[in-house]
C-alpha cells in the first residue's frame, strides 16, 4: 500500500515587518491628534451640561470621561482648554480667572 498525498506541504515562515522610525513618528503624531480631538469633545460635553465650572472641576470631569479610552495628560487638557477658548467655545469668567463659561 503506497499512499501519497496529492497536496504538497510548504512551510511558510512569517516575516516580521520592521517599522521605520518615520512610520512610528507618523503613527504617534496621528494618535496625539486623535486624542486632542477626543479631549476637546469631552470638554465641550462637560461644559455644555454644566454651563459654568471651575478649572479643577473641569479637569476632573474630563479625566473621568476619557479614562475609559486612554489616560489623559493634564498638560494636554490645559492646551485643549486654551484651544477651545481661542475657538470661542468657552470663555473665562472676568471676575474669576479659574472659572470657565460655556458660550456656543
Amino acid at each position: 500500500m503506497d499512499y501519497s498525498n496529492k497536496r504538497t506541504k510548504f512551510k511558510i515562515t512569517a516575516s516580521l515587518q520592521k517599522d521605520s522610525q518615520q512610520d512610528i513618528d507618523q503613527t504617534n503624531c496621528s494618535v496625539q491628534d486623535d486624542r486632542k480631538i477626543h479631549i476637546q469633545a469631552a470638554i465641550v460635553r462637560v461644559m455644555k451640561a454644566r454651563k459654568s465650572l471651575s478649572h479643577n472641576q473641569l479637569i476632573q470631569e474630563t479625566i473621568s470621561q476619557i479614562k475609559k479610552v486612554f489616560t489623559p495628560n493634564v498638560q494636554m487638557i490645559k492646551r485643549c482648554i486654551e484651544v477651545l477658548i481661542e475657538k470661542q467655545y468657552i470663555e473665562r469668567v472676568p471676575e474669576s480667572r479659574d472659572t470657565y463659561h460655556y458660550i456656543a
